[in-house]
């Protein structure tokens, strides 16, 4: 049964978890009952909004992760589409620091690719690129750059796949920290059976701080240590558009799910998967897959890539971000679209060509939704907000923070809302 509690401006529907927190081994109850995403859900009422303006300055044009601590210590970083210019501003939009720029000169980045940033306690800012090439830009806290460290030839089979996943522990008093990251494989294609049962899921870095080398490097888990890859593998069959994991590092636990999963993993010390949590409202959502399956073999041209990816993103449940906060996992997602809300926006075979990195313009937008678990009470909540919204996390159980873009602006909203009740209680 569901209960509804009407509000000056939408209604609260909490929904029941069925079998949470489960062993692996055991299986989800199958009930009868439904869960509609079409019903009117809890919208944030009260918000305060920044324009971070890029106008006229085409380096500074995203935001590389929106990351609760950085964001409550009033800083934000913006990365560079093209040149990856790193700098630091505040909350408000102000600019404090140039970090990093495109170049071939000492911690300059000579390739243009996407780049995530951390920061740790003592300052100290770690730039993370992407790609086959992907490496470890350090800077202190002042932005001088201190070395740089070139991942991928620790581990040369995997690459960085853009806008992934990825957690520093903070160094101990030898200089030794860890970087993990979610990996892709350079030896198998994502569009064959053989990447699902060679590649592997995460890797590990240990670094010597102090040092300022790596000390080991390793591959984490595989696809087929996940029971739903065994039987989506039993199909002979993939699809699903985006398979990098999303993780969450809390303590000793990882959380991580997959953008297609109706699971969240939780992971112990040694990446081991002791528990799943499993969610009726995901459940229901991947069971109304529209798109069609991804080709048993590579496709041979861009555009066919193009196609296949987007028609199945937007045919199948899409996680998009995944955030651990106290007693409460958060999930970002959207839900299958109807194809003829997508398809006629695919652009042609010669359009495609033209500019291969314009998906914005042809693929269709889909409402957002944040399904919020409490681990604790094991309840559910839904939050909804409209599809000009984008990536969101929350900064406390009463505030949420969603990135909004806008076609007639240079720039883009950082949307802080204030909930009329408090997520998960």
């Amino acid at each position: 049964m569901k209960k509804f509690i009407l509000t000056g401006v939408g209604i609260v529907i909490f929904l029941p978890f069925v079998s949470c927190y489960n062993r692996l081994e055991e299986e989800v109850a199958n009930e009868e009952s439904f869960v509609s995403l079409e019903t009117e859900f809890l919208l944030p009422v009260t918000k305060d909004s920044v324009l971070i303006d890029i106008h006229g300055n085409s380096y500074h044009d995203y935001i590389p992760k929106l990351d609760r601590e950085q964001y409550l210590e009033n800083k934000l970083f913006l990365m560079g589409w093209s040149g990856l210019n790193v700098s630091e501003i505040d909350t408000t939009g102000q600019f404090i620091k140039n970090i990093t720029r495109r170049g071939n000169g000492p911690g300059e980045i000579p390739v243009g690719n996407y780049a995530s940033v951390w920061q740790s306690t003592d300052g100290g800012i770690y730039v993370l690129t992407s790609g086959n090439a992907f490496m470890l830009y350090v800077f202190d806290k002042n932005a001088n750059y201190r070395y740089t460290l070139r991942l991928f030839e620790y581990l040369s089979n995997v690459f960085r796949p853009p806008l992934t996943s990825f957690h520093f522990t903070e160094k101990d008093e030898d200089g030794k920290f860890y970087l993990t990251l979610a990996a892709g494989s350079t030896l198998h294609s994502e569009f064959t059976k053989s990447y699902y049962k060679n590649a592997d899921v995460l890797a590990r870095f240990e670094i010597n701080e102090y040092q300022q080398k790596i000390v080991s490097a390793e591959t984490i888990m595989s696809y087929e240590d996940f029971p739903e890859m065994v039987e989506v593998l039993k199909e002979d069959k993939v699809f699903w558009f985006n398979l990098y994991p999303l993780f969450h590092r809390i303590g000793n636990k990882t959380y991580l799910t997959f953008p297609f999963s109706d699971c969240i993993y939780v992971l112990n010390e040694n990446f081991k998967i002791e528990e799943k949590i499993k969610s009726k409202v995901l459940s229901e959502v991947k069971k109304v897959r529209i798109g069609s399956d991804f080709l048993p073999k590579t496709p041979s041209e861009y555009y066919d890539r193009v196609y296949y990816r987007n028609k199945n993103a937007f045919g199948n449940l899409y996680v998009t971000n995944l955030q651990v906060l106290d007693d409460l996992v958060i999930v970002q997602f959207s839900k299958p679209s109807d194809e003829k809300d997508f398809l006629h926006k695919f652009p042609t075979r010669e359009q495609a060509y033209e500019d291969q990195r314009n998906y914005e313009g042809f693929v269709h937008k889909r409402d957002q939704y944040w399904l919020i678990y409490n681990m604790k009470n094991k309840k559910e909540d839904l939050i909804k907000l409209p599809p000009e919204y984008s990536t969101g996390i929350f900064l406390d159980k009463g505030r949420m923070l969603v990135e909004k873009k806008f076609d007639d602006l240079e720039g883009f909203y950082l949307m802080k809302y204030t909930l009329p009740e408090a997520i998960g209680q």
